[in-house]
């Protein structure tokens, strides 16, 4: 049966070897986090960006298992389920942080939504791997040493880092890609209970075939795909790491009718729950 401990995020203070607090900014060296205190699979609730600079093995977000190339990056945003199984001889930096952990009022703050957008994983050219190493390496001193202001050190230099990942995406700005970007955050914010295209273009001010066209020329994809697809997510979760009956993951989801939500993970899952559930356990035992 799903271990019950995963259905519920974990929060900062129950991981890493140093005390830390929801707020807090934590960074470690890999090479003390090979083992996690909460085993695996696990979900956090709060930023956790890995920076591998040597070794191998996987690492597997959300379903998806990675191979590990360094150097590398993996981007864990709050919500997502992991599991990672590393060479001993691995190395990097492991930098933890909340939104709250961002002083309130700046500019900072605005990476944040953009972050979530980020993927799970990419790989560094040289030069831009030696310019993060420098700054992990800041930022490791200043957590562990603590002079005066080591806390807005560590902020801005999580918003360097956060810069430095957008840019490596080629993260442009622009107003359709803004009501883009606002209505991923919407669909993160709703998603739950609102699956129509209406209360969305209704919470952004624009109506339904403007948002339809944004979302086609940025995304290429229509709201409901996106929405779908994000509900779709969510049942897998449940489906594979909690004990919660499918009826009650699709009420959960705002699907009212069970024999629907049932039809909507087997057409998208290519199987029934059941199996879909049944086949998650037996991988979480390799």
């Amino acid at each position: 049966m799903p271990k019950k401990n995963l259905s519920k995020p974990v929060p900062l203070e129950e991981l890493g070897n140093q005390l830390a607090r929801r707020g807090d900014i934590r960074v470690e060296r890999l090479e003390e986090r090979l083992e996690p205190r909460v085993p695996f699979p696990h979900r956090h609730d709060y930023f956790q960006l890995l920076v591998v600079s040597a070794g191998r093995g996987w690492h597997e977000i959300d379903f998806k298992r990675h191979a590990v190339r360094a150097p590398q990056v993996f981007m864990m945003k709050p919500g997502q389920v992991h599991s990672w199984k590393l060479s001993a001889d691995s190395q990097g930096f492991i930098v933890e942080f909340t939104e709250e952990s961002l002083p309130k009022n700046s500019f900072l703050l605005d990476l944040v939504p953009k972050a979530l957008a980020l993927p799970d994983v990419w790989k560094f050219a040289k030069s831009e791997f030696l310019i993060w190493k420098n700054k992990l390496e800041i930022m490791l001193d200043e957590y562990e040493k603590r002079p005066s202001y080591y806390e807005a050190s560590l902020q801005n230099h999580v918003g360097l880092l956060l810069i430095h990942a957008l840019r490596s995406q080629g993260e442009g700005v622009s107003f359709h890609g803004g009501i883009a970007d606002k209505f991923k955050d919407l669909v993160e914010l709703h998603f739950k209970k609102e699956h129509g295209l209406s209360f969305y273009a209704k919470e952004l001010k624009i109506t339904p075939k403007q948002l339809s066209a944004v979302l086609q020329q940025k995304l290429h994809r229509s709201a409901k795909e996106i929405i779908a697809e994000r509900c779709l997510l969510e049942a897998k979760r449940m489906l594979a790491y909690s004990a919660t009956p499918v009826a009650d993951i699709g009420y959960a989801l705002g699907f009212e009718d069970p024999n629907y939500f049932s039809r909507f993970l087997r057409q998208n899952l290519q199987m029934n729950a059941s199996l879909f559930r049944e086949e998650a356990q037996k991988k979480k035992g390799n």
